[in-house]
């Protein structure tokens, strides 16, 4: 009868194979926790504002990137600390204009949708906000276990009717300026990832960390990650070309899938 040697290993050397096992599956449980930071984001298609209250109706928007360094960046949201995986977040900047031009005032007028709640980081000669607004504030709810987020943000931006053609940060071409209607935003269940997408801004002003959203918002501003694309080597009309340049956009091309 032919005995099996098998199952005559010492209990030490199970140990000794079990524990390595059961410290990698520990560690490997335990998602990166994500910390206050900048979400980078562009306009996607399907973006427009009601602008009735002004007799303009709805007017389809287009994201404007806002500064070399952050690539095709026209959306800037800050989220603070979070408590029990609940961030606060503010708009730090918006830049959006129209598709193409209204009438106000009886004159062909471009629509800029503002917002600059920078402290003076982003100067008003790149990114003008010219009347007081409300807070454009709200709260991002993730989920770790399933890489997930629920999101409701008020937008409150400033509107700039410029000669068509114009600028908004030229004074003499500004035919008007107020404050917009409330905008809500609102997603539930977006994925999230702790690694940036590939292209996506590696900028050290804004740092993620560690949290990149996709949010499929309910509203009127549809928007996807950023990438550097061409807005890390074009200047805006207007902009002062000094600061548009004084950091040109890198990417995150190592994530490149």
């Amino acid at each position: 009868m032919k005995i099996s040697t098998e199952c005559a290993k010492p209990a030490g050397a199970m140990l000794k194979l079990a524990l390595p096992a059961l410290t990698f599956f520990a560690f490997a449980a335990v998602a990166p926790a994500q910390s206050a930071g900048y979400d980078l984001f562009q306009t996607g298609s399907g973006a427009y504002v009601d602008l009735s209250s002004m007799n303009l109706g709805t007017v389809n928007l287009q994201g404007m990137p806002i500064q070399g360094s952050t690539g095709n960046t026209d959306t800037m949201m800050y989220r603070s600390t979070p408590t029990n995986n609940v961030f606060p977040v503010n708009v730090y900047a918006l830049y959006m204009k129209s598709t193409s031009p209204v009438t106000y005032k009886g004159q062909s007028a471009d629509v800029y949708i503002t917002v600059n709640n920078s402290g003076g980081s982003i100067p008003q000669s790149v990114l003008p906000q010219p009347d007081s607004l409300s807070a454009s504030s709200g709260s991002v709810t993730t989920y770790p276990s399933t890489s997930t987020f629920d999101s409701n943000v008020t937008v409150n931006a400033d509107v700039i009717l410029v000669t068509a053609g114009g600028s908004p940060t030229n004074s003499s071409q500004v035919l008007g300026s107020q404050a917009g209607p409330s905008i809500s935003l609102t997603s539930t269940g977006s994925p999230y990832s702790t690694t940036p997408p590939a292209g996506y801004p590696n900028n050290s002003s804004y740092s993620s960390g560690g949290f990149y959203p996709q949010p499929k918002h309910k509203g009127p501003h549809p928007v996807i990650p950023a990438s550097c694309g061409n807005g890390g080597s074009e200047v805006r009309a207007g902009a002062s070309s000094a600061y548009a340049l004084r950091v040109a956009c890198v990417a995150y091309a190592q994530y490149a899938q």
